[in-house]
């Protein structure tokens, strides 16, 4: 019993002394976020992003004094999301449509400003080429109807 219990002992020592070599250090810096988007609905993320520095130290296992060590550097950047939310603003929504609404209203009433000036000025256009035309068939009669000097005028029947 003796001897296994000195075995055990002598096996934790040598371990001990491997693991002895090896020394470690953390660090975390944890950084919360909250990111919040408004719009018809209120969307809330809260996100935690861990960032892990661990630093490992090892020294060549002989025995000599004054050893050279290695600073190993190993970084860990972990994002989660710890919230996730939705909620519904129901008066910036309402605020919305009504503005939605208004704009459509008013759009409606230009379109029909602008057929009613569109008519219009179809109808002066014609009015004008009318005249014109009036004008023209006045010229041509009068030019039909002149009779040179000496001749008799016609007569009507």
């Amino acid at each position: 019993m003796k001897k296994v219990i000195l075995s055990l002992a002598v096996a934790v020592l040598t371990i001990t002394g491997v693991f002895a070599q090896e020394n470690t250090d953390v660090q975390s810096t944890t950084t919360v976020k909250k990111v919040t988007q408004k719009g018809t609905d209120v969307k809330t993320k809260v996100v935690a992003e861990t960032e892990t520095d661990k630093e490992i130290i090892k020294v060549e296992d002989n025995d000599k004094q004054d050893q050279a060590s290695k600073v190993i550097t190993k970084r860990d950047v972990d994002s989660k999301v710890v919230a996730d939310d939705v909620s519904i603003d129901a008066a910036n929504q309402q605020g919305q449509i009504a503005i939605k609404q208004r704009q459509e209203a008013e759009l409606a009433k230009n379109i029909a400003i602008q057929k009613e000036k569109a008519a219009a000025e179809a109808e002066k256009q014609r009015q004008e080429k009318l005249m014109q035309q009036q004008k023209e068939l006045e010229a041509r009669r009068a030019a039909l109807t002149k009779r040179p000097e000496g001749m008799a005028k016609l007569k009507k029947d």
